[in-house]
């Protein structure tokens, strides 16, 4: 009974992320296309940010898959689990690459910050907001459960931080004709990911190195 219905419960949290990344695949074409048309760093930050959501969603897929599958044996007494741990700091580390490199785009436009059109700006974020929406309702559940899934849905999370950023400097841009909206946005979007990137790595290098749970105080177990 309790097999069937683990068995159950993946079948339903691998639909979900199949439906997730077809998700995620469609708004990242149109959002990066638009991003290079208008030329605007903020929606290229979102989209390089959303890149990051597709490849953790992939890779959580797979992970979920391996451990699905994967049995434990003398050799490998978790099975395949721990691949869900190694997709986890693959994702932290994805995740600070972009971060760094969006930083890099947003300084390097502070001197001579190009005029983008907001209305785009605006129309982007919305769709944005609702794939996220989807996206985050989909997977909050199954977040609970999996490393690989807790991963994908932060990033998903955060990336919707993200989108309502664009769509303030869409705002700005539209009403005040300020150019350095869509640079400032760029930078808040990396400062946003930066922490959850780190709060991700540690989690999972914790269980890669077999410390103890955050919650748990080992003194207090010992005198007990």
């Amino acid at each position: 009974m309790g097999a069937g219905h683990d068995h159950s419960n993946a079948d339903t949290r691998v639909s979900r992320m199949l439906i997730a990344a077809a998700i995620l695949t469609a708004f990242f074409a149109l959002e990066l296309t638009t991003a290079l048309l208008i030329n605007s760093i903020a929606l290229l930050a979102d989209a390089g940010h959303m890149l990051t959501d597709l490849v953790a969603m992939f890779m959580g897929l797979t992970a979920v898959l391996l451990a699905r599958h994967g049995s434990a044996s003398p050799a490998r007494t978790y099975g395949w689990h721990r691949a869900e741990v190694f997709t986890a700091v693959a994702n932290a580390v994805l995740l600070l690459g972009v971060a760094v490199f969006i930083l890099y785009e947003a300084f390097e436009r502070l001197g001579h910050a190009p005029d983008i059109p907001g209305v785009p700006m605006i129309v982007v974020a919305l769709a944005g907001l609702a794939a996220n929406a989807v996206v985050v309702l989909l997977l909050r559940s199954h977040s609970k459960e999996s490393l690989a899934v807790k991963g994908a849905y932060m990033e998903v999370v955060a990336d919707t931080v993200g989108s309502i950023g664009v769509l303030i400097a869409g705002i700005v841009t539209v009403t005040t004709r300020w150019p350095y909206a869509d640079v400032v946005v760029a930078v808040f979007v990396a400062l946003w990911v930066l922490p959850r990137a780190i709060s991700l790595a540690r989690a999972a290098l914790r269980i890669l190195s077999e410390s103890s749970p955050t919650h748990i105080d080992v003194e207090e177990l010992r005198s007990a």
